[in-house]
């Protein structure tokens, strides 16, 4: 299932000219029905399995169920609305195994007539832009990943950074677009992530280590993070 086999693909084409060079950004085209017409290294490295082999699958046949349905859902809300989804903060594994966030981007796919053929997706990893745009930033939130259970003030983070309130309400909405206190959610999130994957600590118990003000507090965010409650991430054996 090759671009070249797809009538009428010039945005295919124009899609896959545009990232098959970027191996630190994901990239992957759909077809209507969800099977993958195209996966750049970056993709293809993430889910640790060669390009090729991936044509025609879809995302039931590389994520877990709950994290699949997720993407499912995503992509027919944008072929029904025809609304790009832009800048959404995902939690992705990255290739080496460490959790990531990534800003994903998506739209749909159109035939030189207009038709829909599908979905064009981008994700990029935020830590490369943190590391370029401050360094004191990520710094800071690395020093925020250290001590997560602390009640954390957005003013001692700003210390942290070298700067300002100011200054890092606006570094942050411009390098990771959302405010301090929605980077301290995620990086909160984060851990979590990790606790349920690794650990056989209660949902409590891992809202209280990451710092959560109480359980339904932390499953209410998770939730609108993920997708999922924390329990059915940790059944789903999510990666």
């Amino acid at each position: 299932m090759s671009v070249e086999s797809i009538p009428k693909a010039r945005s295919l084409a124009s899609f896959t000219d545009l990232v098959e060079g970027l191996p630190q950004v994901m990239a992957a085209a759909k077809d209507v029905d969800g099977r993958y017409l195209y996966v750049n290294r970056g993709f293809a490295d993430r889910v640790g399995r060669r390009a090729r082999d991936l044509l025609g699958r879809s995302v039931s046949d590389l994520f877990a169920p709950e994290l699949a349905a997720s993407y499912a859902a995503q992509d027919a809300e944008l072929l029904r609305t025809g609304t790009p989804l832009q800048g959404h903060l995902e939690l992705i594994v990255r290739a080496d195994g460490r959790l990531g966030w990534y800003l994903t981007s998506k739209t749909r796919l159109l035939s030189d007539d207009g038709a829909v053929m599908g979905v064009a997706v981008m994700s990029v990893d935020l830590q490369s832009q943190m590391d370029s745009a401050h360094s004191g930033l990520a710094q800071a939130l690395e020093a925020v990943r250290e001590s997560i259970d602390y009640p954390w003030r957005i003013g001692e983070i700003a210390d942290l950074a070298g700067l300002s309130a100011t200054q890092l309400e606006r570094l942050c909405r411009r390098t990771l677009g959302m405010s301090p206190r929605g980077v301290l959610q995620r990086l909160r999130i984060e851990n979590a992530v990790r606790l349920l994957s690794t650990t056989d600590l209660t949902a409590g118990e891992v809202a209280a280590a990451c710092g959560f003000y109480d359980q339904s507090s932390f499953t209410r965010q998770f939730r609108a993070v993920l997708g999922l409650t924390p329990g059915a991430y940790r059944r789903s054996g999510a990666r």
